[in-house]
């Protein structure tokens, strides 16, 4: 792998343009075929080790200011695999856990340095089939929930819609940075207000609220009122704050009249009224949720290498529903600090990217905006090995180190509001 400084020399040889052209076009099959992970190595997952196979000697940018990202990554998986030594009877199979946990880390370190490498353009590819990914699967569950085939059975499990996935909770999630994206381009008026952009978002939104995750829709509202908060505040075009306000309240408008008529329909009322309680009666008491979370605590003060992968159900009956004390339980004290740490510094290079002008500020926004409130749904349910997590945080951080190779030379005035109001095209990524 090699920096930006040796990319222009490894491009003017046909060899690296071409393995590099193929790099790509995995990269764009990660996003598509990303609809289905129903079984594991998932489609998507394979894809990921063929695109790593193709930018092996190019088309990276490894720089020292993502040695943060993966000296935590390193130690966060280091201490599993110690954690996972120590327990007794693997039961469970917990080596499939530290190995996916591996897989979650390298992912995030490879979009770093993808994105690194040239941050704009190859975030608009990215979404461009990301939202592709995210339509195809949107469909699929849409059949599912409203039975519209036979065989689309299998995409709606107990009134919510699963599509593609194992977990309603999961599936609901990986749509948020797809919806925000695009939510935020159209805002802008970096796309076209086209027939087909707005039935596929629209699409998205309502897969979105017919999974019937309540971490999802507060997740989403949130990204989606910080994202329209923050490019409010940090437009470079003062025209373009008073279009999206207007746009905003339109949105809400027309989100209003789409959950009416779907609430309409007696069976998604009754669902929505019952996943609408905040608490549910197995999360209360001493065996709910929190009171596991509870009586784990002291247990783990007193245990430095924790319970082990996947250890936590065995103990309590449940997993832990909580990502943060999971990093605990599962890899141990040093795993744990190493993931607050982690969190930490997502938190202080989002904020600088927010504040700091550039021709990625208004996607690192979107960005910024979805990865904050995916972190903090981790109080809620288990994300550790959600792969569009992992996404987020490989995006971020290749803004961050693109715009530290910058240094203080800083971008023109002219470059920072093309990233706020052009359409910047993937084709030639």
């Amino acid at each position: 792998m090699l920096d930006a400084r040796a990319l222009s020399t490894n491009l003017a040889h046909p060899p690296f343009r071409l393995a590099e052209a193929t790099g790509h076009a995995f990269v764009a099959l990660i996003f598509i075929t990303s609809f289905y992970v129903k079984f594991e190595p998932a489609i998507c997952d394979i894809m990921f080790f063929a695109a790593v196979l193709f930018f092996y000697n190019s088309g990276l940018s490894i720089t020292p200011s993502l040695a943060p990202l993966f000296g935590c990554l390193l130690i966060y998986n280091i201490a599993g695999l110690v954690s996972y030594t120590l327990i007794p009877v693997d039961i469970f199979s917990s080596w499939q856990f530290v190995l996916t946990s591996f897989y979650m880390g390298f992912s995030a370190f490879f979009f770093a340095a993808y994105v690194a490498a040239d941050p704009e353009r190859r975030f608009q590819f990215i979404l461009k089939y990301y939202f592709i990914g995210a339509t195809i699967a949107s469909v699929l569950g849409l059949l599912g929930y409203f039975h519209l085939l036979s065989f689309a059975s299998e995409f709606s499990v107990m009134g919510r819609m699963v599509s593609g996935f194992k977990d309603p909770n999961v599936f609901s999630t990986y749509l948020i940075l797809p919806a925000v994206a695009m939510l935020q381009a159209l805002m802008l008026g970096k796309i076209r207000l086209s027939a087909f952009n707005l039935s596929a978002l629209l699409i998205i939104l309502m897969a979105l609220f017919l999974a019937f995750s309540r971490g999802a829709w507060i997740n989403f509202s949130a990204a989606a009122a910080l994202m329209i908060l923050l490019s409010l505040l940090y437009s470079a075009d003062p025209r373009q704050r008073a279009g999206i306000a207007l746009k905003a309240v339109i949105v809400v408008f027309v989100l209003a009249i789409i959950l009416t008529a779907l609430l309409s329909i007696k069976e998604t009322q009754s669902l929505f009224l019952d996943r609408f309680t905040l608490i549910k009666s197995y999360d209360a008491g001493e065996m709910g949720r929190f009171g596991n979370q509870r009586n784990a605590v002291p247990l783990l003060l007193l245990r430095p290498f924790g319970f082990g992968p996947l250890q936590f159900p065995i103990i309590f009956g449940e997993a832990p529903h909580n990502t943060f004390l999971n990093a605990f339980a599962a890899f141990g004290w040093i795993g744990g600090v190493t993931f607050f740490i982690l969190v930490v510094l997502n938190m202080i290079i989002g904020v600088r990217l927010v504040f700091t002008p550039s021709p990625f500020q208004a996607s690192a926004i979107a960005v910024f905006s979805c990865l904050v409130t995916m972190i903090f749904q981790g109080v809620q349910i288990d994300t550790e090995h959600w792969r569009h997590l992992y996404w987020l945080i490989g995006i971020l951080w290749g803004f961050f180190a693109a715009g530290e190779m910058r240094g203080a030379a800083g971008f023109s005035s002219r470059d920072i509001l093309a990233g706020w109001t052009s359409q910047t095209h993937a084709r030639s990524v």
